[in-house]
């Protein structure tokens, strides 16, 4: 069976005792030891002053942050293992904010691992650097699992973390990112070259020599522990120079150096390169039509960078289409090969857990659930359900996650898989996407019938879901289809409420939130936003079938009716419809979720947001020319 995890494993460690003097009486301490390399991560004794003079200091960040003019300074790391030199560089950078040239610049720090670590063994090795800090907090909070992608970590003081979990060759080809978009500082990390020869490959130093730098300004430069010949060599090749300096502690050398110059062929073009922008003269001003899920996340990732945003709807309030649910689920797809839809809704669902992460103590009422029980359904039979046990048993840290689970409904017991699941109000965490955006950029009950009208804006994103099926504002929009849904909401007095574990998941749905039992959801290939007394009756019959319930229709019971984009291959189309061209706007889609609206709408926004704003993109160059509106022109 194909597996997308092969080259993407948990590490394996020991805690082992570390070297001594001869005669010492010092008692041993135990050190972090890789099974699979044979060396250690760190000693616990000096690993911190170690990782302060190997890669902050041999690259002079201390002097390089306090002088920093431009808005973002790049570090990109070979070998994330313990986080330690992440963690070093963010202290520093919190700490020399306030004598920085622009203390308002954003540290970007990217790091490529293969192996990564649980969270509990980071812990434990916190406290035995005793480093611990608001920094480890959110790091082991929005640590991702063992799964392959590109994971977006934001830590206070202007910190973003990119950990890419992919094996080095693969993350630097499928690396998202324009050639003019360049790395300020090496941390050539991993292990030894004889003991790691894949870490010290050649497309590593082309893509270092690719997005090197060298002007009066600004110049790239690397530090490593290893002093060993041929990555000197081929450090020099590649317009690397190099010079050996001391080692650290017992080591003799290591290589420091900056980069000169190096006529390197740029990689063969591909959709993705749709994404690749020019940096522009001035902030660009932007216009989204939509304020529902999509809208509003594109809202929220372009204002916090700072953008000048417009919001535009029809109706008089935001999530007023199918966003408008009071019990939205968000699901992982699971699937036996973890294919390229399943990496796309994992990665979905990381952007959306940092963000409930962050948000939920401010807006309490926005969610109600992290898990959900997914039954044996005409879908998933239980033989798939133990399958998919096999497949992802140990991705996830949390160990109850992604194995069998009971519960009981109505007196009976019920066994499903326990699956990620995130169950929010769709119009409160619209509303707490945008609750930092002046009003006066809020402009709702403002239907937009042309383009034309949005002639002054710099980018448009058309975040107009099935409305696009009705009014296509851009000549090139791909087609869509309408998935209808209907969702009915009981009313329950406390002793009628089931004391669900978890929302469930089967052929239908079964929620409780606030104070009523949710049941649904029909899906039909349908405009028409009426309720049907039909679909009613069908998801009450539904759950009664299923559950051995009598629920009944009250005048307390309320329905939903939400319309939702659907393409023809899942994907949605998230992309530039158009490039810009002289005064032209350029036109974005972001529509055509289906389901998925929850699960994706930040993920998508982000890589909108990432484009516009110069910076690298959260998802590999494969899955870009999955969502890309133009696959369809270029299939």
């Amino acid at each position: 069976m194909h597996n997308a995890f092969l080259g993407v494993e948990p590490a394996r460690i020991e805690w082992r005792p570390a070297k001594v003097r001869e005669g010492s009486t010092e008692q041993a301490p135990l050190i972090p030891y890789s099974t699979r390399f044979n060396d250690i991560y760190f000693d616990t004794r000096d690993g911190v002053a170690e990782t302060d003079y190997v890669f902050l200091e041999s690259n002079h960040l201390p002097k390089r942050f306090k002088t920093l003019n431009q808005s973002e300074f790049v570090i990109v790391e070979t070998g994330f293992g313990t986080g330690l030199n992440f963690l070093r560089t963010c202290k520093l950078w919190h700490e020399l904010k306030n004598q920085r040239a622009n203390p308002n610049a954003q540290l970007s720090f990217i790091s490529i691992e293969q192996y990564p670590l649980a969270p509990d063994d980071l812990q434990k090795m916190y406290q035995a650097l005793d480093i611990e800090s608001e920094f480890t907090e959110q790091l082991i909070a929005q640590y991702p699992p063992a799964m392959p992608g590109v994971y977006t970590i934001e830590l206070p003081h202007n910190i973003k973390l990119t950990l890419i979990l992919n094996p080095i060759d693969k993350a630097l080809k499928e690396f998202a990112a324009g050639e003019d978009f360049k790395v300020d500082a090496w941390y050539l990390d991993g292990f030894a070259p004889s003991k790691n020869p894949d870490m010290w490959a050649k497309g590593l130093l082309h893509f270092m020599a690719l997005h090197g730098v060298n002007t009066a300004v600004r110049r790239t430069t690397f530090a490593t522990f290893t002093a060993a010949s041929v990555v000197r060599k081929q450090l020099h090749h590649y317009g690397f120079t190099v010079k050996k300096q001391t080692g650290f502690g017992s080591k003799r050398h290591m290589l420091v150096g900056t980069f000169t110059e190096k006529k390197i062929s740029s990689p063969h073009p591909t959709i993705a390169d749709d994404y690749f922008l020019s940096a522009p003269a001035n902030k660009p001003k932007i216009a989204i039509v939509g304020a529902g899920l999509a809208g509003c996340a594109s809202a929220y990732a372009l204002h916090k960078r700072g953008f000048e945003v417009h919001l535009f709807d029809q109706a008089s309030t935001v999530a007023s289409g199918a966003s408008k649910m009071p019990a939205l689920l968000a699901t992982p797809n699971i699937s036996l090969d973890h294919n390229a839809f399943s990496q796309l809704t994992f990665l979905g669902m990381a952007h959306l857990q940092s963000y409930l992460h962050k948000h939920h103590r401010k807006h309490p009422e926005m969610s109600y659930s992290e898990t959900c029980l997914q039954l044996g359904s005409e879908k998933y039979s239980e033989w798939q359900l133990d399958q998919y046990i096999k497949v992802y048993q140990g991705r996830y840290w949390d160990p109850q996650l992604l194995t069998w689970h009971k519960t009981s409904i109505n007196g009976k017991e019920h066994r499903g898989l326990l699956i990620p699941g995130y169950l929010v109000n769709g119009p409160v965490f619209c509303k707490s996407l945008i609750n930092t955006i002046p009003q006066k950029q809020i402009h709702l009950s403002h239907a937009i019938e042309s383009l034309e009208e949005l002639i002054e804006f710099d980018h448009i994103i058309l975040a107009t879901g099935h409305h696009t099926l009705l009014n296509k504002l851009a000549d090139n929009e791909p087609a869509l289809s309408p998935l209808r849904g209907q969702l009915t909401a009981l009313t329950q007095k406390p002793k009628q409420r089931l004391g669900l574990d978890y929302p469930i998941n089967y052929d239908g749905h079964l929620f409780e939130c606030d104070n009523s039992l949710v049941v649904g959801a029909t899906f039909d290939m349908s405009l028409d936003e009426s309720i049907n007394p039909d679909d009613r009756k069908k998801n009450i019959q539904q759950a009664n079938e299923r559950f051995g319930l009598k629920l009944g229709e009250n005048k307390h019971c309320t329905d939903y009716v939400g319309i939702r984009a659907a393409t023809y291959d899942r994907y949605p189309y998230c992309g530039p419809l158009t490039r810009q061209s002289g005064n032209s706007p350029m036109i974005w889609a972001n529509y055509g979720f289906g389901t998925r609206g929850l699960c994706l709408s930040l993920l998508c926004a982000e890589i909108i947001s990432s484009a516009i704003n110069h910076e690298s993109l959260p998802l590999p160059k494969f899955l870009l020319q999955r969502i890309s509106p133009n696959r369809v022109q270029k299939a």
